[in-house]
């Protein structure tokens, strides 16, 4: 059984390194608009002077000490997701800062709503060798759980319509593109879902703890 775990991390941390590129995509949309967390992100960035990555990691340990409240399952995969999607998501924005600035709308709503297609792809990759969630990701499955007559992608859209506003509050631009994002987010991530036959509520991850004895068992 341990034997698997190189290559359990190996497909997490890929996911990982194509969520930053998600992200990245989404911060190249510009005026178009992205997605909510996203919008969070900027917007935390531009108030305090600091990178993207650095803002995603902050939300991220704040959502943390909610899922933690609510009793949600941390894991290896969850310390991974919170210390390598900002580090992958500046870095992806470093590869893309040849590009002209600022896009046109058009093409920043092609890449808005591309970088939403590549997060929900990402999102399934990581949380497919049950290594954890990451922190935005457990508190969808939680409340998932808690309300299992609704669809995921319905519990998803909740929680980002939340943060969205949270995000136009910081003076995160608000476009085209962060309306079809929130229009169409649901179906895309339930599409995803789909393509993959991925359903997130069916899987047991492993805690941190977890992890530990099984790979000291062998």
């Amino acid at each position: 059984m341990t034997k698997e775990y190189p290559k359990r991390f190996a497909v997490c941390i890929s996911g990982l390194a194509l969520y930053g590129l998600g992200n990245a995509l989404g911060v190249l949309a510009g005026a178009a608009g992205t997605n909510a967390w996203n919008t969070f992100n900027i917007g935390l960035s531009n108030i305090f002077g600091i990178s993207f990555g650095t803002a995603n990691l902050i939300i991220s340990v704040i959502v943390i000490a909610v899922d933690m409240i609510g009793k949600g399952k941390i894991g290896l995969g969850t310390i991974l997701n919170i210390l390598l999607i900002p580090v992958f998501s500046d870095l992806w924005i470093k590869v893309f800062c040849f590009l002209p600035s600022p896009l046109s709308m058009a093409v920043g709503i092609f890449c808005t709503l591309l970088g939403q297609f590549v997060l929900s792809f990402a999102t399934v990759l990581y949380m497919s060798p049950a290594l954890g969630c990451g922190p935005r990701d457990t508190l969808m499955v939680i409340l998932g759980k808690k309300l299992p007559k609704l669809p995921i992608g319905a519990v998803k859209f909740g929680i980002e319509a939340l943060v969205l506003v949270i995000g136009i509050l910081l003076g995160a631009p608000f476009g085209v593109g962060t309306v079809l994002v929130m229009a169409l987010q649901a179906g895309i991530f339930q599409f995803v879902c789909r393509l993959c036959r991925f359903e997130p509520r069916s899987l047991s991850h492993e805690s941190i703890l977890d992890t530990i004895r099984r790979v000291n068992s062998r």
